[in-house]
């Protein structure tokens, strides 16, 4: 009876050529993985985990998706267009819910979390928390580069990170009962449905504020070029590029999402109460805003909470005259007002608040940062269903 099963997409023979060995980043992080289990106080050798090999009889493979208590899915594009995997995931999901493994996904390849199959828009790949250069590349490029960068480079980082997936293995698979001797996943395999092949759901919302003062809202001798009658027509990169709520609409269309654009008053009641937030929210700032004290006052409380849905970007445009010689000033109005995000963020969401120069370098970030703030939003409502105790709870993650 292993404790995990590896769910991965295989690579045709056709497609490899002459390299039988395509899968073979697969299988050594399979066996990594079963090492660090041990190392851990884990199960050894077949009670470990299993993965199907090339030959492995299709019956021996349906055993150990019934027999399993944590599925282990390594997430890339393939893995998701693959039919094979679908019916790993059908059967693995399968039946009652106190009998269902619990499911810990590794982050293969990038993928986004917007485009997952509605199956699986809930079991989000978690991420350290540790923040060092490990995390970082293993959320930017995934393990299978890790893996193979190691091997060329003698890297260690890769290893970091899958000692750190087998302790969130051990521990999801305590959060599980043992699954009864007698567990049937109705087979054969071929005749399972494809769990990612259901409807597409409709695209998620992502909520986006501009806070930046109208024509009429700027502080004194502010120039007055790059504002409008409304918040939404600020231009911060210059009058060619347009407002920047019409750039942060097309960008979030871009990364699957539909924008959903308020004003600022509207989810800050949100943030006090203990309801379960409807989106991800990306908070984008024009620092001259902050010289208005009601408002940096509001923004001081949004900061004080800082929800994991959240996200925020500023604006310090490297052509505006203005902006250049106040930027000291601006600078310190973000310190104060953003004290936590500073504090907390990982560098790059640090850097985001700070202040971003130019409009290329601002859709990197507000790229980056959407779909961390929708992947956090998912695994916080993936907390909150399990907190409420509606079964959702026995696929939960391990949390080491």
């Amino acid at each position: 009876m292993p404790l995990f099963f590896l769910s991965y997409s295989h690579v045709p023979v056709h497609r490899a050529g002459r390299s039988p060995d395509f899968d073979r980043l697969v299988f050594r992080f399979f066996e990594d993985l079963c090492g660090h289990l041990a190392a851990a106080g884990g199960p050894e050798g077949n009670a470990a985990g299993f993965v199907e090999r090339p030959g492995t009889p299709a019956e021996e493979t349906l055993r150990a998706l019934a027999d399993c208590r944590v599925f282990v899915p390594l997430y890339a594009k393939r893995y998701f267009t693959d039919p094979k995997c679908g019916r790993h995931w059908t059967a693995a999901t399968t039946g009652p819910a106190d009998t269902r493994p619990a499911v810990v996904p590794v982050l293969w390849t990038p993928y986004p979390p917007a485009a997952l199959p509605r199956a699986a828009q809930y079991d989000l790949p978690a991420m350290p928390g540790d923040g060092d250069e490990a995390e970082e590349e293993y959320a930017a490029t995934g393990l299978h580069q890790m893996l193979q960068l190691g091997e060329e480079l003698g890297d260690g980082r890769a290893g970091r990170i899958t000692a750190w997936l087998a302790r969130r293995v051990l521990y999801a698979a305590a959060t599980v009962p043992a699954p009864p001797g007698d567990r049937h996943v109705p087979g054969p395999l071929t005749a399972l449905d494809n769990a990612f092949t259901a409807p597409l759901p409709a695209p998620p919302t992502l909520r986006i504020t501009v806070l930046a003062p109208t024509e009429e809202q700027l502080p004194i001798g502010r120039d007055e070029s790059r504002y409008g009658p409304a918040a939404e027509d600020w231009r911060p990169y210059g009058p060619a590029l347009g407002p920047l709520a019409d750039q942060v609409r097309a960008l979030a269309r871009n990364l699957g999402f539909t924008p959903d654009l308020v004003a600022f008053d509207k989810p800050r009641a949100e943030l006090r109460g203990t309801a379960v937030p409807d989106a991800p929210w990306v908070l984008v700032v024009d620092p001259w805003a902050l010289e208005n004290p009601r408002v940096a006052d509001q923004v001081r409380e949004f900061d004080a909470v800082r929800r994991p849905w959240t996200a925020v970007l500023s604006v310090l445009p490297e052509d505006d005259p203005q902006t250049k010689e106040r930027s000291e000033r601006l600078t310190r109005l973000l310190h104060t007002c953003f004290p936590r995000f500073l504090r907390e963020g990982r560098a790059g969401e640090q850097n985001a608040v700070r202040g971003l120069p130019d409009a290329d370098v601002f859709a990197l970030w507000f790229s980056e940062l959407a779909e961390s703030a929708r992947m956090r939003y998912l695994r916080y409502i993936h907390s909150q269903l399990s907190a409420g105790g509606d079964g959702t709870g026995d696929r939960t993650e391990g949390r080491p």
